[in-house]
């Protein structure tokens, strides 16, 4: 989910991205143990940072969404962390980071190409028709 958001947050914007968060991390937070919103108040935030990359020039660059994607990842999970904390848990966060966050980044950097390549096709296929007057 975190990749399609990322994903569509590049294509799409800020808005887009937001609204694709909110559903995707509320979705999540149907399927988990964790207290509801959790996952949608990480994937919003992260979909509103991995949209400011849309406006830089690097975006046309094959190796900016792969990039995007680690990086989000690893903010993702440290936000998520951070919720975590707050709510109560006692979380091992030297172990977290390096046993789960960056092997989750690097998985999902990998796999970036080929989520965007995909969504990159839905989203000329559903840009709305500019109007000649």
């Amino acid at each position: 989910m975190l990749l399609v958001v990322v994903s569509w947050s590049l294509l799409r914007g800020a808005r887009e991205g937001i609204i694709w968060g909110f559903l995707g991390g509320l979705s999540l937070d149907f399927l988990s143990g964790l207290p509801l919103g959790t996952c949608a108040f990480t994937l919003t935030i992260t979909a509103y940072l991995a949209s400011l990359g849309q406006l830089t020039i690097y975006r046309t660059n094959p190796l900016f969404p792969p990039g995007l994607a680690f990086a989000s990842s690893v903010v993702n999970d440290c936000i998520l962390m951070v919720l975590l904390s707050f709510t109560g848990y006692i979380l091992a966060w030297g172990s977290l980071l390096l046993r789960v966050a960056v092997p989750t980044a690097i998985l999902g950097a990998v796999m970036m190409p080929l989520i965007h390549r995909g969504l990159t096709w839905l989203h000329e296929r559903t840009l709305p028709e500019e109007v000649n007057l």
